[in-house]
């Protein structure tokens, strides 16, 4: 089958960095849907809200567009922009930490009482995955959110192959013994 019939080949970040260092914008909107979903997942973990997340992931995509002339390496894109959002996570931390009235998540004002049995399963794997290391975060994300494949996710959390399966291994297994106690306490 060819690339007649509508089958469009994806172009790799490296191509997409090209074009839009050249002014296509285009491309990098087609980077920005490639990582955007990741990058708030990143920006969820540093704030722990939805909102703020939404607002560092446009920052962080703000400074990778003004810095995306200064990436050496245009395959390792996703590594790169990785690397701005932990980055800007950090620097959100700090900056909440100094100033105590930024409160992360509901004030308890906000918080329902009752939850339906979905959203409360939900929270209750957030507040799992906060628990593990920001590495097996970033690999569950990678991996299963973004449905990266092993290559792909490898890359983007800057580890060798093998490394993201024991990572992931370890990240399950934390996360089903998480929820087995929680369970058991009930």
């Amino acid at each position: 089958m060819g690339l007649s019939g509508g089958t469009r080949l994806a172009a790799s970040d490296g191509t997409l960095v090209l074009r839009a260092l050249e002014g296509d914008q285009q491309a990098f909107g087609e980077l920005y849907d490639r990582y955007a979903a990741l990058v708030r997942a990143i920006c969820k973990d540093s704030t722990g809200d939805f909102t703020r997340a939404q607002d560092l992931a446009q920052e962080v995509f703000l400074r990778a567009y003004a810095k995306l002339a200064d990436l050496r390496d245009r395959e390792r894109f996703g590594p790169w922009l990785v690397s701005i959002a932990r980055f800007v996570g950090r620097e959100f931390r700090r900056g909440a930490y100094r100033d105590r009235h930024v409160l992360v998540g509901l004030a308890p004002e906000e918080t329902p009482s009752e939850l339906p049995k979905e959203d409360e399963r939900l929270g209750e794997l957030a507040f799992a995955m906060a628990r593990l290391s920001e590495r097996e975060r970033l690999a569950l994300n990678a991996y299963y959110l973004q449905e990266q494949n092993a290559a792909q996710a490898s890359k983007t959390v800057g580890v060798s192959r093998s490394t993201l399966y024991r990572l992931l291994a370890e990240a399950r297994e934390k996360l089903e013994r998480f929820i087995e106690e929680r369970e058991e306490k009930k």
